[in-house]
């Protein structure tokens, strides 16, 4: 294993460094792997570091990656980088940085702006515990001078409070097109069923790309209740707490039976495969939801069952790496092209950003207050949570018939298909395929050939299989639907419940502005 040119004389131990992850690593070394997503390159230290800073700083922070979580020791290594950079920078000589003085520090910290102040901020904590640690390097005055600064930090909750159509929570309309769309993708075969159970996972939930890789096939709990039903749990490993080893704590979450179902059917489909590739079936309930299948194949061939069940117990090696999970997010809903009536082009999702809407849809309803939100995002206190508290803003706008014939065109949400007549459906023969509104007039005709318990014509209108008739009494579904709106908006003072139907209003609409069309093409050929 390649070693640095300097003597970095750790104190002898009789066990291995272990990082909180479980990784085994070499304080020598000049790369630490410290979890299937963080790996450290140390060469940058043999040649800006000299003594006693360099065996200081790598002592320290071996400690650090042993006690604490990979990604914090990343961005420590990252902070710490960029301060040592500019001294080194800053100085007449080539000679290797030894010590970090206050002078060092308040040199850098004139360079930051209120943006980058939090560069620093974020090393105050490791300075005090390497001064703790008795390591060299850094001088006790430095804690004296960083306790007198004042400094910002991460500034949170702008894309939450501004609204932000491409990074901010998804509006009622996105959300449930995004919804319908992997659903629809799923039953089409668009999309497998690891990408849909991933997707709806990250969008119900709202937990971390980190959490959901961590998750195993085990931590799905299906339990019978009354009258012959079931209901679904799933222990999610926590994340970001301090000083806690790899799924050493868990918060459940209540799934839906329909999610429940799905997340089961990709157990099961993980199991099976496992076993197919000659797999101990004793390992099945430790394996990851969201398995690294190349490196999971080749362990399999090259270890026995008591490897294997060692392995898949203690360590992450077998799951796949969190930016993975938020790189297949992106592409299945690219895939399906969804489209935001905000921008009027395909939608920008992102795990962060599924977080921020289930907070946010969390803080729009009354009974909600800071600590159920947190716990649902999985803070440990509510601190963080205020962005959504002070932001619930009418995120959702009312709508009338002329904003939703505005909105129509770049919502999307009618997903059937305009015919001119009866007998040019799916199913135009078949009487029972009529769709009817509540006063009895043909609206079109439904081409799906299964049962359907919704509730017609209001939910045939974002149906793929509805074929609206070119002219059945669409302007009056649309303006029975806004009155209904406007009414229940009137009577409940709630935005958020008169909202329910908002998808619906637009996709008639968009039929009304296709009929429009259609006759105008119709009149123009004669």
């Amino acid at each position: 294993m390649p070693r640095s040119d300097k003597q970095f004389p750790l104190v002898v131990r009789s066990e291995p460094w272990i990082s909180r992850d479980g990784y085994e690593f070499d304080p020598d070394s000049n790369r630490w792997k410290l979890s299937r997503d963080v790996s450290l390159s140390m060469e940058w230290t043999a040649v800006l570091l000299g003594e006693p800073l360099f065996s200081g700083f790598r002592r320290a922070l071996a400690r650090q990656a042993r006690d604490y979580a990979a990604h914090t020791t990343r961005s420590v290594v990252e902070k710490f980088k960029g301060l040592v950079g500019h001294a080194c920078h800053g100085s007449e000589s080539s000679i290797a940085l030894r010590h970090i003085t206050p002078a060092i520090v308040l040199s850098y910290r004139s360079t930051l702006d209120s943006s980058r102040e939090h560069h620093l901020g974020a090393l105050v904590a490791f300075f005090k515990r390497w001064v703790s640690w008795g390591e060299p390097g850094i001088d006790e005055d430095v804690l004296r001078v960083l306790s007198g600064m004042r400094l910002r930090g991460v500034r949170k909750g702008k894309a939450v409070a501004l609204r932000d159509p491409y990074k901010g929570p998804l509006s009622e309309l996105e959300y449930e097109a995004l919804h319908l769309a992997l659903a629809d993708g799923f039953e089409s075969g668009k999309i497998t069923l690891p990408d849909y159970a991933l997707s709806i996972l990250l969008l119900a939930t709202g937990r971390r790309p980190s959490q959901i890789g961590d998750l195993r096939c085990g931590d799905l709990v299906e339990a019978a209740i009354a009258d012959g039903a079931v209901a679904y749990v799933l222990n999610v490993p926590r994340r970001k707490q301090k000083a806690r080893a790899l799924r050493e704590e868990f918060r459940p979450v209540a799934l839906t039976v329909e999610n429940g179902a799905v997340i089961k059917a990709l157990v099961g489909e993980v199991e099976k495969r496992w076993l197919d590739l000659g797999g101990n079936p004793a390992v099945a309930t430790h394996l990851p939801l969201f398995p690294n299948w190349e490196v999971l194949s080749a362990y399999v061939g090259g270890h026995d069952g008591k490897q294997q069940l060692r392995a898949a117990a203690h360590t992450d090696l077998f799951h796949t790496r969190s930016s993975s999970i938020s790189e297949r997010l992106v592409e299945v809903v690219k895939r399906l092209n969804v489209q935001s009536e905000r921008t009027g082009s395909a939608l920008h999702v992102f795990p962060t950003r599924l977080r921020r809407t289930l907070g946010t849809r969390l803080a729009r309803e009354a009974a909600y207050g800071s600590v159920p939100i947190a716990e649902a995002l999985d803070h440990s206190d509510t601190q963080n949570v205020k962005v959504y508290t002070e932001n619930v803003a009418e995120n959702v706008d009312a709508i009338n018939e002329a904003v939703a014939s505005q909105l129509a065109p770049l919502a999307q949400a009618f997903a059937g298909m305009l015919v001119d007549d009866e007998s040019g459906a799916i199913r135009g023969d078949d009487l029972t395929s009529r769709v009817r509104t509540d006063d009895g007039k043909g609206a079109g005709t439904c081409g799906h050939y299964g049962f359907c318990g919704a509730l017609a014509p209001i939910a045939c209108y974002t149906c793929k299989a509805f074929q609206p008739w070119l002219n059945g009494p669409h302007a009056e579904v649309l303006h029975s639907l806004v009155s209904q709106r406007e009414q229940t908006a009137e009577q409940t003072k709630d935005e958020v419940i008169a909202s329910t139907n908002d998808r619906t209003i637009i996709a008639v609409a968009e039929v009304v502005k296709l009929c429009e069309r259609r006759r105008e093409g119709l009149r123009e050929n004669g």
